[in-house]
């Protein structure tokens, strides 16, 4: 490695500074903590429901430490049972305090690659809140009855004890998915017929989902494993693995059914909005779309369905896949968190809440508290807020959120730019994934690293950017430079404080395909705008 090279660690605490993300807890926070006593959970509280003998797990990354929700299911009839238990935070962090206070302000977690700086302490994110394997641990449960269907037929809130029967990750979990008890990988009966009716309830939750009108979209997972030095040992990408989307289904699932409570209990509480995209991000949209020969029918109101269906006739296979949905991805609004009800477009629900990661998200806290104020009875850590402040915790919330998303981006696209350093004058195969007026972004096949071939590298034609369309075209030969183009690139240097790869194109490649015979001849004079850009492909819409 090249003495030169800056170290991780210094890029990131000069990241976090810039970002004014604290990584230290105030004094009183301290004694505040010196108070909880590890203690208090070891004995069983006979205030709340007893679910010990249920075969709880956690299923989460390899690397997780803060387990905030665990999940059991079983089949009953032609329908399902299924308990999504939170941990417990309301009951640990008392509103008005010092801790609360500094966990509001934080926001929620942030998750840079090779650090995490936690909205909770340690002492509780990992340890007295966390949802440890084989340790007695409060939570608060969302208890749902879903259908055949996968309609959820009905719900309620609880306060309960379980000791969770196992710590899965996301791996061996989905490596059981698809081998059963034919592969290697093996659980407890009792954990297996769980997880088997999880899979079950979750594929069913799933196609009600987009039957109602939720936006489905299919990225592919960055794997990015780091060394002892904090820089990437290897990058690529893989499928989504089965077990995860499994666990977000229980969580979208169970997140509704707060939101409906919030809503029949509350004038004002805490929301997870997205709102519709604008008619003129649309209609670009299906201007470029109908480029691939892709239809989109948009009716009277757009919905996530309209867009889902659009995609779908796009093979998953084709080079151009990925890239059309980051141009729907691109043409959504930002999620944001409201006090007042509101839709979320992308999920196609008509009210949504964060309520199953309080460790990590301020608002789910919330969320907590105004839910344990319906219980009926005095639970531990209930508190019932007005709009006033309501609507300054959803304005500091989604602006943290914002702030860690960014800074999370930067961390990840300096890793990916020294990772690539290292092959400064190699040749990889790569696709078109983004066009603009100054050059094309192109993907490596080999690295899942994006880098700018610089419009004045494309040879000697002078080439036109047509914006309706997304393409370049030459004046004089006439060549196309489009969406899903491969694209033969050398590595030519990086400029790694603001995470850039360029490269040089050593062959450019004929457009691949046709286009429509409606749009042979693209009106290069267009000026419709090309759909709005956003950040985060998978938390952007949720």
């Amino acid at each position: 490695m090249k003495q030169s090279t800056p170290s991780a660690d210094a890029f990131r605490e000069r990241l976090l500074h810039q970002h004014q993300i604290e990584t230290e807890w105030p004094i009183e926070v301290e004694a505040e903590l010196a108070q909880l006593s590890e203690n208090a959970v070891s004995e069983t509280n006979k205030s709340v429901i007893d679910l010990t003998h249920l075969p709880f797990v956690t299923i989460d990354g390899e690397n997780a430490k803060d387990f905030d929700d665990a999940v059991f299911c079983e089949q009953v009839g032609d329908g399902f049972c299924l308990d999504v238990a939170i941990a417990d935070v309301a009951r640990w962090v008392a509103p008005g305090g010092s801790l609360d206070g500094a966990a509001r302000e934080r926001g929620n977690s942030v998750y840079l690659p090779g650090q995490v700086v936690p909205m909770l302490p340690e002492l509780l994110s990992n340890n007295l809140c966390s949802l440890r394997a084989g340790q007695l641990r409060d939570v608060f449960v969302c208890r749902l009855q879903i259908d055949h269907q996968g309609q959820i037929t009905g719900y309620d809130f609880i306060e309960a004890q379980i000791i969770s029967a196992g710590r899965l990750t996301y791996e061996a979990a989905s490596e059981f998915l698809a081998k059963g008890m034919k592969g290697t990988q093996r659980f407890a009966p009792e954990i297996e017929q769980s997880l088997l009716a999880l899979w079950t309830v979750s594929k069913r939750l799933f196609a009600h989902r987009i039957g109602e009108g939720s936006l489905h979209l299919v990225f592919p997972e960055t794997v990015a494993p780091l060394n002892h030095d904090g820089f990437i040992e290897d990058i690529a990408s893989r499928p989504r693995l089965a077990a995860a989307s499994l666990i977000e289904e229980c969580m979208l699932a169970a997140n509704v059914c707060a939101a409906q409570r919030l809503d029949e209990w509350f004038g004002e509480a805490i929301y997870r909005c997205h709102e519709a995209p604008e008619p003129e991000s649309l209609r670009a949209l299906k201007d470029i779309l109908g480029l691939y020969g892709v239809k989109m029918r948009p009716g009277r109101e757009p919905t996530g369905r309209m867009l889902t269906r659009a995609l779908e006739s796009v093979e998953a296979s084709s080079a151009v896949r990925e890239s059309l949905q980051m141009l729907v991805l691109r043409s959504l609004k930002q999620a944001y968190y409201s006090a007042g009800k509101c839709v979320h477009f992308g999920l196609g629900f008509p009210a949504y809440t964060h309520f199953t990661s309080p460790i990590r998200r301020y608002p789910d806290l919330i969320a907590h508290r105004m839910l344990k104020a319906t219980l009926g009875y005095p639970a531990r850590g209930a508190a019932a807020l007005q709009g006033a402040e309501l609507s300054a915790i959803s304005e500091h919330c989604s602006y943290t959120e914002r702030t860690a998303e960014v800074a999370e981006r930067e961390m990840m696209g300096w890793l990916k730019a020294e990772f690539i350093s290292r092959s400064i004058g190699d040749v990889f195969s790569g696709t078109v994934s983004g066009v603009t007026s100054f050059g094309v972004f192109v993907t490596l096949g080999t690295f899942p690293i994006d880098g700018l071939v610089h419009i004045s590298d494309l040879g000697k034609d002078y080439f036109e950017f047509d914006e309706r369309f997304l393409t370049l075209i030459g004046r004089r030969s006439g060549r196309r430079i489009r969406l899903g183009d491969r694209l033969d690139v050398k590595v030519a240097g990086v400029e790694l404080e603001e995470g850039k790869v360029n490269l040089l194109p050593t062959v450019i490649s004929p457009p691949q395909g046709r286009l429509n015979r409606s749009s042979k001849r693209p009106n290069t004079k267009a000026k419709r705008r090309s759909p709005r850009k956003t950040t985060d492909r998978r938390r952007r819409t949720r």
